[in-house]
């Protein structure tokens, strides 16, 4: 551990009774010019330092200077911290979190371990805040290296340890690392004791993220954890609760209990607006109204929730992670060109985007263009949800034009991942006949305790597949939406006026109107016409 070997490291919270007195603790600390001491209490500290007291630790680490924070990063950090709550003086943060970013640099042979951990620990944090989330990545992992090569001895310093592991997982999850997260909660669980109740953000973390990634008995087992002692219902109905309920209604909706599921996302208490989980919040609210046959509402609950969060809900970032379950909705209600735009415009590249688009084509009835994206993920690393929806889409498939091996080695597949993993959601994301069909095959194959007191039913409506824009037919849409002239459509297209009248004539068919401007009215209800612009 780098240590000042001239640095006195007893805390000045060892004379405290309880938590309540760390904000007298700093203020004596800083009162007597003695910024070593203040390091010590921020770092026993922490967390109850920004509970409610923000506001007087900015009036007490205000005016110390920019060049003793520079030697007390912790300080500094601890300041950002506090401005980032006052979206009016969030700048003051970044000067902040520049100064400590700098300070912790390992050549700083001054800075203690532990206090580097909180240091790289706070930057991550204060980036994901600004909604950086790739650049926090970096500050997060290297905190976890420090915290790693401190061993048994970071708990004795680091109070409320396990709430530091839970912020650095966060940060991991929302940079796009999810399997560094679960390791980063799971040392933040192992950290926890008995009686602790700061390792709380840590098991809602693990139980939400298993329950999203459709491995239901892991997340029960964690759920089952986090429902007793020592956690609080405060605890599972505030922020660091968000991914418990999550879990909880995931739980529910494998079962189609969507009461259930509604009540646990009725249960959180906390600011739409602002809440960073929003995302995940909205997914399984769309799931929920999925699978109660309420796909408009469903739909409607979504683009509102995204409008209120402004350009965050804009940005191509969310778009992307929304992309799945909003082109899922509009397939429900059978907008399947609006679907497949989506997926086509917003959804990454990723196993779950071609098990989306095989859908798309399933509900087409192009069951080749659905085995084809299917097999382009084959050996892929994939979750549990997106392998469940995989195989049920393949099972449909192939008992559509098959009765084979084949068509069996995908049922027994099928029913094997549905009971190792406890979903079942994935029959339910069928076309009804597809699903009657995959579920007889299932019974037959020995699979029938998978569906006992369940009322599995299809989300689909059914579909007039001819009803349906081809590609072209959706560029000439689009055009049509800019120029009612055939002439400047057929320029623009490099194809013959003959050819867009009779596509025209085409759109107007399959959408149900006479005229151009009827045309556009469906399309923009059908989101047709999406706008590529950030």
């Amino acid at each position: 551990m780098n240590e000042d070997p001239g640095r006195d490291r007893s805390s000045p919270l060892d004379e405290m009774p309880d938590e309540s007195d760390v904000v007298a603790a700093l203020e004596r600390a800083v009162v007597a010019g003695d910024l070593d001491a203040a390091t010590r209490v921020v770092e026993a500290a922490w967390f109850p330092l920004l509970r409610g007291n923000g506001d007087r630790v900015r009036e007490l680490l205000s005016p110390v200077p920019f060049t003793q924070l520079r030697s007390h990063p912790l300080l500094a950090v601890l300041l950002g911290v506090t401005y980032y709550g006052e979206r009016h003086r969030r700048a003051k943060a970044l000067q902040y979190f520049a100064v400590a970013s700098v300070a912790a640099r390992p050549r700083n042979a001054r800075i203690s371990d532990a206090e580097r951990a909180l240091i790289l620990a706070g930057e991550s944090v204060g980036l994901r805040l600004f909604g950086q989330y790739s650049r926090a990545v970096g500050p997060a992992r290297a905190a976890l290296r420090v915290l790693d090569s401190m061993g048994g001895e970071r708990s004795a310093v680091i109070g409320q340890l396990p709430r530091v592991y839970s912020q650095l997982g966060m940060s991991l999850y929302f940079g796009g690392c999810p399997v560094e997260a679960l390791d980063a909660f799971s040392m933040g669980l192992a950290e926890t004791g008995p009686h602790d109740e700061s390792g709380f953000g840590n098991l809602a973390m693990l139980s939400g993220m298993h329950a999203l990634d459709g491995d239901i008995l892991v997340a029960r087992e964690y759920v089952d954890l986090a429902r007793g002692e020592p956690w609080t219902d405060q605890q599972r109905a505030m922020y660091t609760g968000t991914f418990y309920r999550i879990a909880e209604a995931v739980i529910a909706l494998e079962q189609f209990d969507t009461t259930a599921a509604q009540n646990h996302l009725d249960a959180m208490i906390h600011d739409r607006g602002t809440i960073e989980h929003w995302v995940a919040i909205v997914r399984v609210e769309a799931m929920t109204a999925l699978l109660s046959d309420a796909a408009a509402t469903g739909l409607s609950r979504l683009e509102s929730f995204a409008i209120s969060r402004g350009s965050d809900g804009r940005s191509p970032s969310r778009r992307a992670s929304l992309a799945s379950v909003r082109a899922l909705l509009h397939l429900a209600l059978g907008n399947i060109d609006a679907a497949s735009e989506i997926l086509r415009r917003d959804a990454p590249a990723s196993p779950q985007t071609n098990v989306d688009r095989a859908r798309v084509s399933l509900v087409r009835d192009h069951t080749g263009a659905a085995l084809r994206d299917l097999r382009a993920i084959a050996g892929t690393s994939q979750s549990s949800r997106t392998s469940a929806e995989a195989s049920a889409i393949e099972a449909a498939v192939l008992l559509r034009v098959s009765s084979t091996g084949a068509s069996r080695s995908a049922v027994d597949r099928l029913g094997a991942l549905l009971r190792d993993t406890g979903q079942r959601s994935a029959i339910a994301l069928l076309p009804r006949a597809d699903l009657e069909r995959v579920r007889s095959a299932l019974s037959k194959r020995g699979h029938d305790a998978l569906f006992e007191g369940v009322e599995l039913r299809s989300v689909f409506v059914d579909t007039d597949t001819g009803s349906t824009l081809t590609p072209r037919e959706l560029e000439v849409l689009k055009a049509l939406e800019r120029t009612g002239s055939t002439s400047q459509i057929a320029s623009a297209l490099f194809v013959s006026v003959n050819t867009v009248k009779s596509q025209v004539k085409s759109i107007y068919r399959k959408l149900g109107v006479n005229n151009r401007e009827d045309a556009i009215a469906v399309a923009i209800a059908r989101h047709l016409f999406i706008d590529t612009e950030d």
